[in-house]
């Protein structure tokens, strides 16, 4: 698990650096706000890496859209985002290796997200990946772990196919802080997929240059009317 934080991190980092000296990284700016409604599955079986597909029997879904994220765009591909999780547990799903559980879940999350979309947004602005990393909080009404504090790790991608509109599709683990870090029945997977909506982008240092060049004509075009003045 070390070993996974560790090569995230050193991701993050490394493309932030990399993108430095790309001028479209500190002008462009993809949206202000974003706001997301997902459907939403919890694989909360027990189950490490084995599982991860069983749909049928770990997987607990509803036919609604259950998660809302609001999305904070600040700069550098940096991003908060906060959500909230609705779910039930069905009996027959398997939780934490077993069938017999029921009731209602909740999770409410606070996550900083990181999206690659800034290293090349120039040339293809329809596909953004990202990471995200955070803690959180999850109510179980049954469980081994009724109340969790949580540290998350995940990322996902969007898919832009109007303006602002895009299809979201998201995973993250929810790692339990609380018996123990790795070997604790509060640990779970939460999938999803939705869509998100976007407002206010736009190119900030564009604004910038505007108001200098219109400062400087402003105080050339002075100048000569005193120059004229004068004589």
């Amino acid at each position: 698990m070390k070993q996974i934080l560790s090569i995230l991190i050193f991701l993050v980092f490394a493309q932030t650096a990399s993108a430095q000296p790309y001028k479209t990284i500190g002008t462009f700016k993809p949206y202000k706000w974003m706001i997301g409604v997902s459907w939403s599955a919890i694989d909360d079986n027990g189950s490490k890496f084995g599982k991860l597909f069983d749909v049928n029997n770990s997987w607990n879904l509803l036919p609604y859209p259950s998660t809302l994220t609001v999305d904070r765009y600040f700069k550098y591909g940096w991003s908060m985002e906060f959500g909230a999780t609705y779910s039930k547990y069905k009996l027959g799903k398997l939780i934490n290796d077993s069938t017999n559980y029921q009731g209602t879940f909740f999770s409410f999350d606070v996550n900083a997200k990181y999206s690659f979309y800034q290293l090349y947004a120039p040339s293809a602005r329809w596909i953004d990946p990202y990471l995200i990393a955070g803690v959180g909080y999850t109510y179980r009404e049954e469980g081994a772990a009724t109340h969790a504090p949580t540290v998350n790790i995940g990322g996902g991608i969007n898919f832009w196919i109007y303006k602002g509109i895009g299809i979201r599709l998201n995973s993250t683990a929810k790692l339990g802080v609380y018996p123990g870090f790795w070997e604790t029945p509060e640990n779970y997977l939460h999938h999803s997929a939705g869509l998100v909506f976007r407002f206010g982008a736009g190119n900030r240092n564009k604004n910038k240059e505007f108001n200098r060049r219109k400062n400087k004509w402003i105080h050339k075009g002075g100048k000569r009317h005193k120059q004229k003045g004068g004589r």
